[in-house]
C-alpha cells in the first residue's frame, strides 16, 4: 500500500477563499443597512413599511363583534414561556456543524432523516424571543464539526455563550487526491464490522506543469491541524491596541474560540494504518505551545496504530492538563461516498487504550522524563478530581490515582472508577506486575520504603541510583 503525502489541496482551498468574500459582503450590507436605519430614526422617520389603509368600520356593533372585542388573548407566565423555549430549542442528537451549510457526505443516515431538529423559528418571533432563545439553543445542544470553516465561523456566536460551552466534538474525514487511475483502499482489518476492504474516495487531479508535489496525496494530518487553530483566538476589532501603545496600554489577549472547554473528542474517518505520513511539525505547536495544558479530558477514536497514529496520539496529550484522562479507541465511523456508516462495539462496555498523562509532577515536584515540556514560567493547574468516593483498593498510594472512565463512548455520563499508575499513566491491572517487581529486591527482604512518600506500599517508587535498571524492565 502507498503511503499519501500530506498537503492542502489548491482547488479546495481555492473555493474556501471563494466563498469567504461572501460572508463579507453581506456583513458590509447588513452595516449599511443598520445605519440607514439609525439615520432614518435620528430623524423621527419610520423605517418599517407603513400599513395598508383599514377602512373604517361600521358604527354598527353586532353581538359576534362585541364577542370579538371583548375576548381577550390566553396569558402564559412568562416561566412557561421560558420553558417552553428551552425544550423546543433542545434537540435529542448533537447538532452538525452549526451556522454552516452540512455536506451531506460528512452525516450519518439518521442525521440525514432528523432536518428539523430543533423550532428555530421561535428566535424570530420577537427580540425578546431571540434575546432569551439564543442561549437556550447554544448551552442545551452539543455539537459537531467536520470542517475546520464551521469550527471558525463558531467565532459569530457572542464570547459570553461561547464561555459557557464545555466540549465539542471533531469529525475528521481524511481527503485523498490522485493524478493517477489508480484504486486505494482500507483493509479489512480496520474495524471487526468490515467483511471487506473498503474503497477510499479519492478526488481525481490534472498533472500540472510545476513542481508541485504529485502523485497520492491526503488531507489528513493538516487538516487535524486547521481544526486546532481554528480553537486559538478569533480576531476581535474591539481588542486592537492604538498605534504606538505602550506595552502596560496593550488590552489584555483575546480569550480561545472556546474559553472553558473541557472535553474534547476527535473522530477520525478513514485514517487507514500504513496509509498516511507522519504529521507535520506545526501540530506539535499547537497542541502542546498554543492550545497546552488547557482540556482535562481528550477522547481519539479511529487513529491508526502506525507510527503516525502513536505520534498524533502523544502530541493531541498535550492538549491536557496535569492528571488529564487521554482515550484511544478503535474506530467508529467510516466514510463512504454519499454518507458515512457507523462502526458499533459488540459488547455492553467499549473497549479501549486510556492513559493518565504528566500524573507524577504533581506528587511532590516529580518529572517524568519522557514529558517534554517547557513552560516559560506559566503555572497550569491539574485537571480537577473527579466527584465521588472511589472504592477502596489495597494498591491506592501516593502512585497511583482514580479516575472516572466512561463505560461507552456514546454515553460518557456513564462511568466507572479505575485505578492508574502516576508514573506510566497507565492502568493499574497492566503494569502491576512491573511496578511491583522490586517491593521486596533487597537482599533481607524487607520490603522497600517509597522514595516519595517514605510509606511502604505496593509499587514503592525506587531510589533515583534504581531507576535505570526499572527503566531496562
Amino acid at each position: 500500500m502507498s503511503i499519501a503525502w500530506e498537503c492542502r489541496d489548491q482547488a479546495d482551498q481555492a473555493e474556501i477563499y471563494y466563498n469567504q468574500p461572501l460572508r463579507t459582503k453581506v456583513r458590509r450590507l447588513e452595516d449599511e443597512n443598520l445605519t440607514l436605519k439609525r439615520l432614518l430614526r435620528e430623524n423621527g422617520i419610520s423605517w418599517q413599511a407603513r400599513p395598508k389603509s383599514i377602512k373604517a368600520s361600521s358604527p354598527r356593533v353586532t353581538r359576534s363583534s362585541s364577542r370579538t372585542v371583548c375576548r381577550l388573548l390566553p396569558h402564559i407566565p412568562v416561566e412557561i414561556q421560558l420553558r417552553i423555549m428551552s425544550f423546543a430549542l433542545t434537540s435529542a442528537h448533537p447538532i452538525v456543524d452549526p451556522l454552516c451549510k452540512v455536506k451531506p457526505e460528512h452525516l450519518l443516515l439518521h442525521e440525514k432523516s432528523k432536518s428539523n431538529q430543533i423550532a428555530i423559528h421561535f428566535l424570530a418571533t420577537c427580540k425578546a424571543y431571540y434575546t432569551e432563545g439564543i442561549k437556550y439553543l447554544w448551552a442545551n445542544n452539543s455539537f459537531v464539526f467536520t470542517t475546520p470553516e464551521a469550527v471558525r465561523n463558531f467565532s459569530e456566536v457572542p464570547l459570553p455563550i461561547r464561555q459557557k460551552i464545555k466540549e465539542v466534538n471533531f469529525r475528521i474525514i481524511a481527503k485523498f487526491y490522485d493524478d493517477e487511475e489508480r484504486t486505494h483502499k482500507i483493509n479489512r482489518h480496520h474495524h471487526p464490522d468490515l467483511k471487506k476492504p473498503v474503497t477510499l474516495i479519492v478526488h481525481r487531479r490534472n498533472k500540472e506543469n510545476t513542481l508541485a508535489r504529485r502523485g497520492f496525496r491526503t488531507y489528513g494530518w493538516y487538516q487535524l491541524a486547521d481544526f486546532l487553530s481554528a480553537l486559538l483566538p478569533p480576531f476581535d476589532p474591539s481588542n486592537r491596541p492604538p498605534p504606538g501603545a505602550s506595552v502596560s496600554s496593550i488590552p489584555p489577549s483575546t480569550p480561545n474560540l472556546l474559553p472553558s472547554l473541557e472535553k474534547l473528542r476527535i473522530d477520525f474517518l478513514n485514517f487507514g494504518e500504513d496509509l498516511l505520513s507522519i504529521p507535520p511539525p506545526q501540530l506539535h505547536e499547537l497542541a502542546s505551545h498554543q492550545l497546552g495544558c488547557t482540556l482535562n479530558e481528550v477522547v481519539l477514536t479511529g487513529l491508526p496504530s502506525d507510527e503516525s497514529g502513536l505520534r498524533v496520539s502523544n502530541e493531541l496529550a498535550g492538549l491536557l492538563r496535569d492528571e488529564g484522562l487521554l482515550i484511544d479507541h478503535a474506530p467508529t465511523m467510516i466514510a463512504l461516498r454519499n454518507c458515512i456508516r457507523p462502526l458499533n462495539c459488540d459488547s455492553k462496555e467499549c473497549h479501549y487504550a486510556s492513559k493518565v498523562v504528566r500524573a507524577m509532577r504533581t506528587v511532590n515536584g516529580h518529572t517524568h522524563e519522557d514529558f517534554h515540556s517547557h513552560f516559560f514560567g506559566a503555572e497550569f493547574p491539574p485537571a480537577p478530581k473527579d466527584e465521588g468516593e472511589p472504592p477502596y483498593s489495597l494498591f491506592h498510594s501516593c502512585r497511583t490515582i482514580w479516575k472516572k472512565v466512561p463505560l461507552k463512548l456514546d454515553n460518557i455520563d456513564e462511568r466507572k472508577w479505575m485505578l492508574f499508575d502516576r508514573m506510566s499513566g497507565l492502568p493499574w491491572d497492566d503494569v502491576e506486575d512491573e511496578a511491583t517487581m522490586f517491593d521486596y529486591a533487597g537482599d533481607d527482604e524487607e520490603a522497600m520504603v517509597c522514595e516519595n512518600c517514605g510509606d511502604v506500599h505496593p509499587g514503592a517508587i525506587p531510589p533515583v541510583e534504581m531507576m535505570d535498571l526499572y527503566d531496562d524492565f
